[in-house]
């Protein structure tokens, strides 16, 4: 296990934190990293701490960086800063959480190829309905 120079429990809060704030259970977290939930349990709770690899994931989901989730930065800050509560993203279905999950942890290089893909759906769509709604 990585131990992070006695920041366990800022990591601990701070990874509660980002969870919640992506609306994602810890169920569903340890799902997405492929470890029972207890063990994720442990690291906000404090009790254990997450190797490296699966700290690189947990940055990955969250969409945040190393020194945010570990206490390095000068304090918490959302993930998505949106004053006017535009963008509701805490209203995303599971399924757009699960996008929105697999997108970050892609390489940029696949991330492009999936925005590509789906600028191509989407332009489909839009002649659809252009179409049918003339």
């Amino acid at each position: 296990m990585a131990k992070y120079e006695g920041k366990n429990s800022s990591f601990a809060l701070r990874l509660k934190q980002h969870r919640e704030l992506c609306r994602l259970t810890q169920q569903q977290v340890a799902d997405i990293l492929n470890i029972n939930r207890t063990t994720y349990t442990k690291y906000e709770t404090g009790v254990s701490e997450p190797s490296h690899e699966v700290l690189r994931k947990i940055v990955s989901i969250f969409g945040t960086d190393y020194n945010t989730l570990l206490g390095n930065g000068s304090s918490f800050l959302p993930i998505v800063q949106d004053p006017d509560d535009t963008l509701k993203l805490y209203n995303l279905s599971n399924d757009e959480k699960k996008l929105l999950i697999a997108y970050r942890a892609m390489s940029d290089e696949n991330k492009a190829d999936t925005l590509n893909k789906i600028k191509e759906k989407l332009e489909i769509a839009n002649k659809c309905f252009r179409i049918a709604w003339g």
